[in-house]
């Protein structure tokens, strides 16, 4: 049988997105989710988990691209942040900057993740699951300065790189295959598959028996006020799980 993870990424990014966050752990729709420490709700979206029940299925969503960084020397960093200081996404755009950065800006990228960490354990939460915005911590060059992190404040769980999806770029294949081994190899908790819910949709059959996927999704409301995962209505995504009588796990 086909154990699933399915998390909800970005809480804390908006009151919208945390309202959101907690119908799908009411309706059981979601067993796992992951707080932006950085974004203006994200006290909220600690508070509204206590109050409903989930806080210790509440990992940490590391953002190195929306929003303010919580340390100063990122700020200056040009490949990352805007004028102002505020993330931008841009290194993330450039392959060679998602292989590679100056010693500078490793520096700061690992003084931001430290602080986002800090951050994220300061709430009490008790998960220590870890994944990201934008899926940054799969950048190799985060994940250098991520690694020994992970182990200093107890991790215990990081989602790997997609792997349910039609393979259309042999370079994409080769990279994937090499983060994930070598995420595994620093002992932590991983699931065996990963992708969006379209991906594990179409995927589903070609998945083995006795497999542990994560599927993410990004709950919000839509204009008609429908509870959606971007655009496809969230009813339609727990029939479709619960059609499979997959057995639902959390981190």
């Amino acid at each position: 049988m086909v154990q699933v993870i399915v998390n909800a990424d970005d809480f804390g990014i908006s009151r919208e997105v945390n309202q959101a966050i907690c119908i799908c752990f009411q309706k059981g729709m979601i067993t796992n989710t992951t707080l932006m420490v950085n974004m203006p709700y994200a006290e909220e979206a600690v508070t509204l988990a206590k109050e409903n029940g989930f806080s210790e299925r509440v990992g940490l969503h590391l953002n190195l691209t929306a929003g303010m960084p919580l340390t100063m020397k990122i700020r200056s960093c040009g490949n990352f942040c805007d004028s102002e200081g505020r993330f931008h996404a841009g290194f993330h755009r450039t392959t060679p900057k998602r292989l590679f950065i100056s010693k500078e800006e490793a520096d700061a990228v690992r003084e931001e993740v430290e602080a986002q960490m800090r951050k994220y354990l300061t709430f009490g939460l008790p998960e220590k699951h870890m994944d990201s915005h934008h899926h940054v911590h799969t950048d190799m060059s985060v994940f250098d300065e991520l690694g020994p992190l992970l182990h200093k404040y107890g991790f215990r769980s990081v989602r790997i790189s997609r792997n349910m999806y039609e393979k259309t770029s042999m370079f994409n294949v080769w990279y994937k295959k090499i983060y994930n081994r070598k995420l595994k190899k620093l002992g932590l908790k991983t699931a065996d598959y990963f992708g969006s819910f379209r991906d594990f949709s179409a995927y589903y059959d070609k998945l083995p028996e006795n497999v542990l996927a994560e599927v993410m999704l990004h709950p919000m409301f839509s204009k008609e006020g429908v509870l959606v995962d971007t655009k496809t209505p969230m009813a339609e995504i727990k029939s479709f799980l619960d059609s499979k009588k997959l057995m639902l796990h959390a981190y």
